[in-house]
């Protein structure tokens, strides 16, 4: 066993074991003083480093190296903090890592010199043997983690994983969470894209919805009351139909508390997108306070085209309640409540108009669904583009008044929208008729004005303006006609004046608005209201802080303030105190606590006590709500001084689909919103339809940018609920998540029209792959050897490209992912001319039959051979001189890929020219680029890899231009990679294999008649790659032809096409330069000739005419052994059918000695019979062809016993 020593704070002797099942095992035994053979002649090793799975949740899993020593974990500080996308930078030895976590200001050191760790400017002492210092890693004992950064790590010893939970939010969950609403923000923008778009539908008849809920409210001594509201929802002529019903058993039955509405929607058709019918909503200036029974049409789309900016909203709801913006049905930002219930938004401005909603989520069902509109001042058009609104109907008042309103805006540039329109309502005294217009325009990009004028009603106008520090500052004017009637309130003016700014100081970050409201009254009164509010966290505490001014003319002036808190107690506890105080009386005015607790997962509770100083009042309530799935339940009860009253409650919602034949119930609204259902199946004939007999498909994840997701694993299907109507869900499907390998999916985005009220059913046929195997040799002279790089095509029985792929360097190819089906396999054409060979056959056809499995096609085998322009046969004719074609082809491949590095700060390339296991080898080869590029080259660690690079190319043209340069120094394989500036980790984003030709050149030489019979050997080798590569040498320097001749068990290099005698001892005479050593010359044109060795001429050192880099060091070989010791993990499966099923595949493939491990249940998969590292490369692509991407190499591997 090959032992290795361990850096550790003290001095250790144990030995490094690898990640391999017979070492592990023997720790394990060695633990319980178990003496084994194997462990008979060694020292017992004071720590093992193994292979574990590191679980995060809300993130997902990853495998990671650990160290276990005296049963305790050591977690390797990269590894981890790479995978949560914490900053960190290893030095190049390994002895310290430095970095931030979370916050740049929280600036960590983990020094293993001095055996501390530095946080925040405190100093941390370890115990020696705290930290773990490998060739590769530096491991810190788990338990630190917890202590110092609130990773609390929980090790299953069993199962070997650890679970890392913290409770603050991680850059990786909080890089999803703005992920998912940059993703919100680019449907606004209409930019995503998918695979597969799937529109609208309009069924004649749907029914697919239903909301219910049930209040009950008494009061005791007092009577009671009881609150019933059924809302249903479906689709009818092709549109949607919503209908609620309400009874209140303290009113009689009214139409005029009943909601109905028709809406019918074609975002294609740009003249008339939408029509409605039934209880409207009119957007009206006068005062309309009874719903409006009428139509609408309006060619505004229900999806805005893009955004251009931001708008700040900002009001109060309950505290600690969670608030969601939605701009045009669209989630895009959500936020919570502070303790007084001040809530912020920055909402994106967009084309149309600009008509927001949010909805209030708070502890008590109730008010779930309440539903606030908000209207946006500006309503900016793109150019030249025009939007109309038009509705008419009958309001539901004591004068059944007639109603009217058209509008029309549009887009005169892209800073300035113009628009106008006529209202009527009947019910008015005079005045009927009230045309408007109005004007938005953008001076500068934080420049907004807007303006609109009613005649005979109102004028208003708003100005924002916005500072680079986000400092705001909003105007607002209104005047209103004198004794209009169309409004109900009377006002001459309003004026309003706001200042709002963010602050950010240490670690106190706050909200702060300053401003001023006045209202003017007919008779010439003044009322004036001032505020200035701070909210925002002070250590840990959310604190809003609001002062109120209240000044009226012959009163005396109200200034008061309200301190409203909230934090978190032991215990999961929240408490919430208020206070208010009043200047003028210079006294408390009144002061509430609030308690919250939630109980075994989805339950509530709250306990609430208030008093007014003033009034003496006081009041007390308790509430307690539980969640089931089915629906939402709970009470409370008050004590108001001496009156009590008590509140029942319960709300829930149905959820049917007669297609997919769903029934579900759930604990949320759903009328008005639309769902999906997903169903996978088997497409065995490769038609794309589901058709009798095929299976369903087992396995299929899937992730969505809205709604929730529930999964039936009984029968497959996948349902996507609560999505907005009239939006685009955008859906990835994970391929990788079937357990057969065999199982692909040929679209793996999906964007889908969401309709209302109904679930929209997606059929996702699985293609059942099959795999197309051969090989290619190149035949010359007789010898058949495999040739790699060449590109083999596949085509449809129809001609259409399925795909291509490389041959390895031994030949063979392996082509994944085809479907059922008649194909053909030919090698590439174009490489065939550009390379001068022939292929035989020249195509061949082959069927890929269905099944549940996949099906494997093999001896797919090609033949190549040169087309001899460069050779001429040996013949004992002269012949006259005749024109011929010598063609020069390099290729170089090359292999794009493109990268997010954390050290970055600016896009740019880099060209990858190797990639080593011992670190000098790696600087050696930097130090031989650099002096002959004379540029500088790096080294880059990276999956346990000294990677040898070019970097900082700022652009394409300079990786083009450094590609010639290396093709020019004889390199034949890079990797051109693309680093984007990201911070926190590195991931391989693309990979690309291309196969660029660099030169070709085409020259025309007159061939000479000449004596075919004699011929010079300049050489004689072993093996046929030496002989070719001498012979490409030889062609490119002279004019005549060269043979490779096999004989006496040589490959012998021979120059021919002499004239006569004088013209070979010419030639000979100019062999001088080239150094040659052993040359013979033959003649077979006189039967005395002999074979004369011709002597060779003085030696001059060599003068070369192109510098040569050298392919990159190989991996100094440990030396042969008697056993093969080196093994390919390729996959750990939980049920042993999966681990023999991937070893039946390999073995039948890769003819390859294949074991099936069992360790701490669960199945490893090995391929064994490799002697050294360097053996397994070749299997690389082969293995990722067969399904199997990542492998890990297990040295020292010891064959199992079975």
């Amino acid at each position: 066993m090959e032992v290795n020593k361990a850096y550790t704070g003290s001095i250790l002797s144990g030995s490094m074991l690898s990640v391999r099942l017979i070492c592990f095992v023997l720790f394990v035994l060695s633990i319980l003083t178990i003496k084994t053979s194997n462990l008979s002649a060694q020292e017992l090793p004071e720590y093992d480093e193994i292979s574990i799975f590191l679980e995060v949740p809300h993130i997902g899993g990853t495998e990671i190296d650990a160290v276990i020593r005296d049963e305790e974990l050591y977690l390797p500080v990269t590894g981890l903090f790479d995978f949560l996308k914490i900053r960190n930078t290893p030095a190049s030895d390994q002895e310290s890592i430095s970095g931030f976590f979370i916050n740049p200001e929280a600036t960590y050191l983990i020094e293993r010199s001095t055996n501390e760790i530095v946080y925040q400017g405190k100093n941390i002492k370890l115990n020696p043997g705290d930290l773990i210092r490998t060739e590769s890693n530096l491991y810190l004992k788990s338990k630190y983690f917890g202590q110092i950064f609130g990773l609390d790590c929980v090790f299953d010893f069993r199962n070997l994983s650890v679970k890392v939970s913290s409770k603050v939010e991680l850059p990786y969950i909080r890089e999803l969470r703005l992920e998912e609403m940059r993703r919100n923000l680019t449907r606004l923008k209409g930019e995503m894209k998918a695979d597969t778009n799937i529109g609208r539908t309009h069924p004649m008849f749907r029914f697919g919805t239903a909301d219910w809920s049930a209040i009950a409210t008494e009061e005791i001594g007092a009577g009671s009351d009881t609150r019933l509201n059924l809302a249903l929802g479906a689709m009818i002529a092709g549109g949607e139909a919503t209908a609620s019903l309400y009874y209140n058993s303290m009113n009689p039955f009214s139409e005029k508390q009943q909601q109905y509405l028709w809406r019918y929607v074609n975002n294609d058709f740009k003249l008339l997108r939408q029509v409605m019918a039934g209880k409207i909503a009119t957007q009206a200036t006068s005062s309309l306070y009874s719903p409006v029974v009428g139509v609408q049409f309006t060619n505004t789309p229900t999806t805005f085209r893009r955004s251009f900016g931001t708008y700040t909203l900002s009001d109060r709801t309950e505290p600690g309640w969670i608030v969601e913006l939605y701009v045009n049905n669209v989630l895009v930002d959500y936020v919570k409540a502070d303790a007084s219930g001040f809530f912020k938004f920055e909402v994106p401005l967009v084309y149309g108009n600009s008509m927001v909603k949010l909805k209030f989520f708070g502890p008590w069902g109730e008010e779930r669904t309440q539903e606030q509109n908000i209207s946006i001042p500006f309503n900016f058009l793109p150019p030249k583009i025009m939007e109309y609104t038009i509705s008419a109907g009958i309001v539901e008042d004591s004068l059944w008044s007639r109603f009217s309103r058209a509008s029309l805006n549009y887009g005169a540039t892209k800073n300035i929208t113009i628009g106008g329109g006529m209202e009527y309502l009947s019910s008015l005294p005079s005045n009927q008729f009230m045309p408007f217009t109005n004007i938005s325009f953008r001076l500068t990009n934080n420049l907004l004005v807007t303006g609109d004028y009613t005649h005979g009603v109102r004028a208003k106008g708003t100005i924002t303006y916005r500072l680079p520090s986000n400092m705001q500052f909003d105007l607002n004017y209104t005047w209103y006609k004198k004794d209009q009637k169309a409004l109900f309130y009377n006002y001459r003016e309003e004026r309003k004046a706001t200042i709002s700014m963010p602050l950010k100081i240490g670690q106190l970050s706050s909200y702060q608005r300053l401003s001023a409201y006045q209202i003017i009254l007919p008779a010439g009164n003044q009322y004036l209201t001032g505020e200035w509010m701070f909210s925002g966290s002070v250590s840990g505490i959310s604190t809003n802080l609001s002062t109120y001014a209240m000044f009226v003319e012959d009163a005396d002036p109200v200034l008061y303030s309200n301190l409203s808190l909230a934090f978190r107690l032991p215990g999961g506890f929240i408490i919430m105190p208020q206070s208010q105080f009043g200047y003028t009386p210079g006294e408390f005015i009144s002061a509430k606590i609030r308690l919250e607790k939630y109980l075994f997962k989805h339950a509530h509770l709250n306990l609430t006590y208030e008093q007014n100083f003033r009034n003496d009042l006081k009041l007390a309530e308790m509430g307690f709500r539980y969640d089931f799935s089915f629906a939402q339940t709970g009470f409370s009860v008050r004590q108001a001084d001496k009156t009590t009253s008590m509140v029942q409650y319960a709300r829930g919602s149905l959820i049917n689909d007669r297609k997919s034949r769903y029934l579900g119930v759930d604990n949320r609204t759903n009328v008005g919103r639309g769902g999906i259902s997903i169903v996978p199946y088997l497409d065995l004939n490769s038609n794309k339809k589901k058709d009798p007999g095929e299976p369903k498909a087992y396995g299929l994840n899937l992730r969505t940018n809205s709604g929730r997701i529930e999964k039936n694993e009984k029968d497959t299907t996948i349902h996507i609920l609560g999505l907005e109507s009239y939006t685009d869900c955008f859906i990835e499907l994970d391929a990788n998540s079937f357990e057969n390998i065999s199982w692909r999916l040929e679209k793996k985005s999906l964007s889908v029209a969401v309709d209302p009220n109904i679930l929209k059913l997606i059929e996702i046929p699985v293609i059942v792959a099959g795999e197309a195997t051969g090989t290619i040799v190149l035949e010359q002279q007789g010898i058949r050897e495999g040739i790699g790089r060449i590109i083999v095509s596949f085509f449809t029985s129809k001609g259409k490209s399925a795909g291509k792929v490389l041959s390895e360097e031994d030949g063979y190819f392996s082509f994944f992912g085809l479907s059922p089906g008649a194909y053909l396999v030919r090698i590439d054409t174009s490489q065939l001319r550009k390379l001068g060979f022939t292929a035989d056959p020249d195509t061949l056809s082959f069927t890929v039959d269905g099944g549940t499995e996949g099906d494997i096609v093999d001896g797919l085998d090609f033949t190549l051979r040169k087309i001899l322009v460069d050779t001429i046969r040996i013949t004992d004719v002269t012949e006259p001189g005749k024109p011929y074609t010598r063609k020069d082809t390099t290729f170089m491949v090359v292999h794009e890929v493109v990268e997010e590095l954390i050290t970055i700060t600016e896009d740019s390339w880099a060209i990858q020219l190797g990639a080593f296991r011992v670190r000098s080898n790696a600087e050696k080869y930097r130090r031989t680029l650099e002096k002959l590029l004379n540029r500088k080259v790096d080294i880059v660690i990276e999956d346990n890899f000294w990677k040898v690079r070019i970097p900082d190319l700022k652009s394409r043209e300079e990786v083009d231009r450094s590609l010639d340069i290396l093709k020019k120094n004889g390199v034949t394989e890079v990797w051109v990679v693309q680093l984007k500036a990201k911070q926190q980790q590195v991931i391989l984003t693309e990979r690309q294999d291309t196969v660029l030709t660099i030169t070709e050149t085409n020259e025309v030489i007159e061939e000479p008649g000449f004596d075919r019979a004699s011929s010079v050997e300049v050489g004689s080798f072993d093996n046929v790659k030496s002989a070719i590569s001498l012979k490409d040498t030889l062609f490119k320097t002279i004019r005549k032809p060269v043979l490779i001749i096999r004989e006496e068990g040589a490959y012998k290099v021979r120059i021919t096409g002499f004239r006569n005698n004088n013209d070979l001892m010419e030639f000979l005479n100019s062999l001088r330069s080239m150094k040659l050593k052993e040359l013979k010359v033959h003649s077979t044109g006189k039967p005395d000739d002999k074979d004369k060795e011709v002597k060779k001429p003085q030696e001059t050192k060599p003068e070369t005419t192109r510098s040569e880099i050298p392919e990159p060091l190989p991996e100094e070989k440990a030396g042969v052994r008697k056993e093969p010791s080196v093994a390919l993990q390729v996959g750990i499966f939980n049920k042993k059918k999966q681990a023999l099923r991937a070893q039946k595949k390999i073995t039948s493939k890769l003819n390859l000695p294949v074991e099936v491990v069992l360790q701490w249940n669960y199945y490893h998969v090995l391929v064994t019979g490799f002697y050294t590292r360097e053996e397994t490369f070749r299997y690389y692509p082969e293995l990722a062809g067969l399904g199997f991407p990542g492998v890990t190499v297990i040295e020292n591997y010891v064959k199992q016993e079975q």
